[in-house]
């Protein structure tokens, strides 16, 4: 039974996985890539300066607040709490979960909206949008498969997740990105 081997922390970010478990360290390793990606974003800002990728950052704190918050307000146990000692929030929705479908959905309505509006050919941005989704599925399989969460905490926060990033992208395109030139004008 897996709660009852040795468990070993992937020291660089404190994510733990069953000790000589080669699948499990890597799943570990891939519950990272929400950190790689918001490193990847205030790189993107800090080079280039561009608001779209602001206030897709913007996005990405809002998505975090309410993830706090909801924890905060439901309160579910995660689903091994004797194993993963070292984590005290709780467990819905799954935090990974969420900011991956947020970051999935908006960058599937970046792709196919903003990005269709250029040059890109369909198969690239396609190719693109299943790279995020096939990688936002490997994320939340590795919290159920790691016991940080069950099954239904990833799926709600794989949900509200994309109906946030989903929201934030019209925002973004439709009301915000039409008075960009006011920002950039001064």
């Amino acid at each position: 039974m897996a709660t009852e081997r040795s468990w070993k922390p992937l020291s660089l970010f404190y994510v733990e996985y069953p000790e000589a478990d080669a699948f499990g360290k890597l799943l570990a390793y891939s519950s990272m890539v929400p950190i790689f990606i918001i490193f990847s974003i205030i790189t993107l800002i800090m080079s280039r300066r561009d608001l779209h990728t602001i206030f897709y950052f913007c996005g990405c704190l809002i998505n975090e607040l309410s993830n706090y918050f909801l924890k905060y307000i439901i309160k579910q146990p995660r689903p091994f709490p004797n194993i993963h000692l070292g984590i005290k929030s709780s467990g819905m929705p799954s935090n990974h979960a969420q900011f991956m479908g947020f970051f999935c959905a908006y960058i599937g309505f970046f792709l196919f909206i903003r990005l269709n509006q250029r040059s890109f050919s369909r198969q690239f941005t396609t190719f693109v949008y299943l790279v995020c989704a096939s990688v936002t599925a490997i994320v939340c399989y590795s919290r159920v498969y790691l016991l940080y969460h069950t099954s239904t905490q990833v799926l709600v926060g794989i949900i509200i997740g994309g109906i946030l990033g989903m929201i934030w992208f019209l925002i973004v395109q439709y009301a915000i990105t039409p008075i960009f030139p006011r920002f950039t004008n001064r």
